[in-house]
């Protein structure tokens, strides 16, 4: 499941397709991007003025099945200030990050999060929340749901934990990713 946040209609982009986030959440606001050369995914986002300290996507799942959650940042200056918010994660009521895009927005690029857990229940919910930092609008561009083979990560009691990405590289790799 590929989800493009702040958009209206389904793209592709990459040889990915990405549909639009209205079916996921029902709170806060659409941002498009004026930014030339700025891949399609990135062009839009969804914010959240509202006062509540969390805004939440429903993506639906199968239980007990493991999955790649991966959220995209690109601030691209969308409220006018040059400051990007510090915001937080939650994935199904659990703490997962703090989100602070301000190296990435400096060298025009997004900010990538990745989590590794096994569903619980039918639905895992992908937040945003305001934290002690958040000055402004917490945001998000795009979220990734990719479901793993049943043999990866096998080691790993995902009843207990979940994995989380400290750094991503590619060694030899000279295409793009996202």
């Amino acid at each position: 499941l590929m989800i493009n946040c702040g958009s209206s209609r389904s793209i592709v982009s990459n040889g990915l397709s990405w549909t639009p986030d209205s079916s996921y959440i029902t709170t806060g606001s659409s941002a498009s991007l004026k930014r030339p050369n700025t891949d399609p995914v990135f062009s839009t986002l969804r914010y959240f003025n509202e006062t509540a300290r969390k805004s939440c996507f429903v993506l639906p799942v199968l239980r007990g099945i493991r999955y790649l959650v991966r959220t995209a940042y690109f601030y691209g200056g969308f409220d006018g200030r040059n400051v990007p918010p510090v915001f937080d994660q939650i994935v199904d009521g659990t703490f997962w990050s703090t989100v602070n895009t301000s190296k990435d927005y400096a060298m025009n690029r997004p900010s990538f999060y990745e989590l590794i857990l096994a569903a619980t229940r039918k639905t895992i919910s992908v937040c945003v929340a305001r934290n002690k930092k958040t000055t402004t609008y917490p945001f998000i561009s795009a979220i990734q749901l990719i479901r793993l083979e049943g043999s990866v990560y096998n080691s790993t009691d995902f009843g207990k934990h979940a994995l989380s990405t400290v750094a991503r590289h590619a060694f030899g790799y000279g295409g793009k990713t996202i």
